[in-house]
């Protein structure tokens, strides 16, 4: 009896363990798994917004090499940066960083390109928010990002860009707003330009030499 017992606990203890290891096990594989997505995922944005990303077919490998030829990052008072370099791999032709602030509902994440002499936009993208899908959702499209690239980065009134609404922008550093999304523009709006401000002060700073 006693032993029919002890025998049903130290099973149980070890099928418990066995499972307990498995469930962990998984987790770790694809814990592992998701980070290598994410690291993929963003290095695929930051050679787009650099106008380098190579075709859509081309394999997670192949990304990574060409990123790891023509990227390199450094940190520079806290703010991580990213130098484009051209095929050679030498060829400075711009820098890009991170955009960062709150949405409307949520955290915005993006990322921005500006060519080597810091004086227009190559591309921008934004990867992660909580905004409302087919509203402020939409920043992510290629017509509403589209509108920054090639535009010059001249400040006016402290600011680089102005959200306007829809199908009224008109000057260099205007673009048109989302339908709808009137909290999200307005938070877009902001976080770029305090973006923009801040990475092109410190690179600005760091070519100077001061």
């Amino acid at each position: 009896m006693i032993k029919n017992k002890l025998f049903s606990i130290v099973y149980m203890f070890l099928l418990t363990l066995f499972f307990t290891g498995l469930v962990s096990a998984v987790h770790t594989f694809n814990q592992e798994e998701i980070r290598l997505n994410e690291h993929i995922k963003l290095q695929k944005i930051i050679l787009h917004v650099l106008g380098m990303q190579p075709d859509s077919n081309v394999s997670d490998n192949e990304i990574s090499r060409i990123f790891n030829k023509r990227i390199k990052s450094e940190e520079q008072q806290g703010r991580i940066i990213y130098r484009g370099y051209g095929p050679d791999g030498t060829t400075l032709v711009g820098y890009a960083f991170p955009l960062f602030g709150p949405g409307f509902w949520g955290p915005v994440f993006g990322m921005i390109a500006v060519d080597d002499q810091l004086e227009k936009i190559h591309g921008i993208a934004f990867y992660k928010h909580s905004e409302t899908p087919g509203l402020g959702g939409r920043i992510t499209e290629e017509w509403f990002v589209r509108q920054f690239k090639g535009k010059r980065l001249v400040p006016v009134q402290q600011k680089y860009f102005f959200l306007r609404p829809p199908g009224t922008a008109q000057a260099e550093n205007e673009v048109d707003a989302i339908t709808g999304a009137t909290g999200t523009s307005r938070a877009v709006e902001k976080l770029l330009n305090s973006n923009l401000a801040e990475y092109l002060a410190l690179l600005a700073k760091h070519a100077s030499g001061t």
